[in-house]
């Protein structure tokens, strides 16, 4: 069973605009098919919805693929090869090396700070 969620909300004026939902994790996605659908009606152009763990059950692929969700971005700390197979919409982002460097901070007591405020896109 998917983790029930509170109700989402739109607030202040996006037509127009780009339109970014923002999640701790997707798993069940008809909450987020439906706010993007009020999103486009109230004049987003594109919507994106970003989580850091992409859970994707059951038939969350074929919904989004079949949404007007224009793409849903996840971090790669739950594997989901199966659903972006499934659904090109789905992209992700690795975060191994940026949990590695935590994990060598935290092991060596150095700053956790540091490597928050001197991370690049590129790293």
């Amino acid at each position: 069973m998917p983790k029930e969620k509170p109700p989402l909300n739109v607030v202040g004026d996006v037509g127009g605009r780009i339109a970014i939902i923002v999640d701790d994790m997707i798993d069940d996605v008809d909450a987020f098919v439906k706010v993007a659908e009020v999103l486009k009606e109230r004049g987003a152009y594109k919507v994106y919805v970003m989580a850091t763990h992409g859970l994707l059950s059951s038939d969350a692929p074929k919904l989004i693929e079949d949404s007007c969700i224009d793409e849903v971005v996840v971090t790669n700390t739950v594997p989901h090869e199966m659903q972006k197979m499934q659904c090109h919409k789905i992209k992700t982002v690795d975060i191994s090396i940026m949990l590695t460097e935590a994990i060598r901070r935290i092991q060596n007591n150095e700053s956790m700070s540091y490597l928050f405020r001197n991370i690049g896109l590129d790293d």
